[in-house]
């Protein structure tokens, strides 16, 4: 007896394929040591696991569920398909102290390579003959969150998320900025009111006072010319009379 049994050696989904199904692998520990599991295939769109990675304990039998997700379409009567799955199995001997098996897995196959037991898996469709032939062969992107499977074709790769991300939405476009009077700043508004204020002053009329010291100036001359007169006037008098 082998200290890991993995089965079956073909995972076989019936018409019609274009309706979500589930297979299941088991995966037998008959050692005396708890081991680590992890599934990869060469089809991560199309197939979901769960789960892709834990422990067996001695002496005990996990089933793995593997959905397959389903087809656009029936596929032709002589349709082959090529998808696969692989398992590998790992020494576990250590607490892994509530860590998922995929975050110690690099870990543990760094120390246990040489003793790694793994076993391919193959998938068959086995498709009604009345079915009838498709136009082509899609396959459906499930948008259903699922876990993540791994990739069979390089199996020292980590597995990755069967959905792909959704592109985020382009943000939308901001409106102009309008400022209003009362958010312009103090320093500039005190800026504006000085610049008025030298305006005003330019263009501000002279004092009252200084008004009526020029509007008195010609008062003053007449007086002066009056004088002048009433002495002219006398002196003709008194020459008139000195020379009678």
């Amino acid at each position: 007896m082998s200290a890991v049994e993995i089965s079956p050696d073909v995972l076989v989904y019936k018409s019609p394929l274009t309706e979500q199904s589930t297979e299941y692998a088991s995966i037998s520990n008959n050692s005396d040591q708890t081991i680590a599991f992890k599934v990869k295939t060469t089809a991560p769109k199309f197939y979901c696991v769960r789960p892709n990675a834990a422990v067996v304990a001695p002496g005990e039998t996990i089933q793995v569920q593997v959905i397959f997700l389903g087809l656009t379409e029936e596929p032709a009567g002589d349709f082959k398909c090529r998808d696969k799955f692989l398992v590998i199995t790992l020494p576990s001997p250590y607490d892994l102290n509530g860590k998922a098996v995929a975050d110690v897995w690099s870990d543990l196959e760094a120390e246990f390579k040489q003793q790694a037991i793994s076993k391919k898996i193959k998938v068959k469709y086995l498709i009604s003959p009345d079915v009838r032939p498709p136009q082509n062969q899609n396959i459906q992107d499930n948008k259903e969150t699922v876990e993540p499977v791994a990739q069979d074709s390089e199996p020292k790769e980590e597995p990755f998320v069967v959905n792909e991300k959704e592109v985020p939405a382009e943000p939308e476009a901001q409106p102009p900025v309008q400022i209003k009077k009362e958010e312009v700043p103090p320093v500039v508004q005190e800026t504006v009111s000085n610049e008025n204020e030298k305006q005003a002053s330019n263009s501000t009329p002279a004092p009252k006072n200084q008004i009526k010291e020029t509007a008195t100036v010609p008062a003053e001359n007449e007086s002066s010319s009056m004088g002048i007169f009433i002495l002219v006037a006398l002196l003709i008098l008194v020459l008139g009379w000195f020379y009678r």
